[in-house]
């Protein structure tokens, strides 16, 4: 009940409000980008444009999809305009990754780089399915609506996407 009243508020004008959803949702949203693009500042520039978008169209929100999806969907079609744009002007992606730092790594760690190096090799929309789907808990149905796919479509990004990374992480015991 809490989050409808912030969001009504948020749709009257209350900062507070708007700053109360803002902070329940930034980390999520940042981390979406985060493990889409694997790179932080551009990650942080995209979290930040999205709760702009957010501020800016929460009047029309309307409840018929859980706030949490229809805030995803918007980041969901921010991110494919990012890649779009890099595919038209790639000098201005960032060339450099976010390494983590440590001599001595254990397996946990060394197996998470590798998830998310194999994440990284997937196609664009398999990986924003898979992402979606295990790292945020959304279902099916919900992932078709924020990303405009059908949702068979988005059941065989997943399914694929799955058997590339089961192939890749053929070593590990999950």
């Amino acid at each position: 009940m809490e989050e409808i009243e912030l969001i009504k508020d948020a749709q009257n004008g209350d900062r507070d409000a708007m700053e109360g959803l803002i902070s329940s949702y930034y980390q999520p949203v940042f981390a979406y980008f985060y493990k889409n693009t694997g790179l932080y500042h551009q990650s942080k520039d995209l979290t930040q444009e999205v709760f702009i978008k957010m501020i800016s169209g929460i009047a029309g929100y309307r409840p018929k999809a859980a706030f949490k999806s229809w805030l995803f969907a918007i980041a969901s079609n921010h991110l494919k305009n990012y890649y779009r744009t890099l595919s038209r002007h790639p000098e201005t992606a960032e060339l450099t990754e976010d390494v983590l730092a440590g001599g001595s790594a254990m397996s946990k760690a060394e197996m998470r780089q590798d998830v998310e190096k194999a994440l990284d090799r997937l196609p664009p929309e398999q990986k924003e399915a898979v992402i979606l789907r295990f790292y945020f808990d959304f279902s099916f149905q919900e992932i078709a609506k924020m990303t405009g796919a059908k949702e068979a479509a988005v059941k065989s990004r997943v399914r694929y996407g799955l058997d590339k990374l089961k192939k890749e992480l053929e070593g590990y015991e999950i």
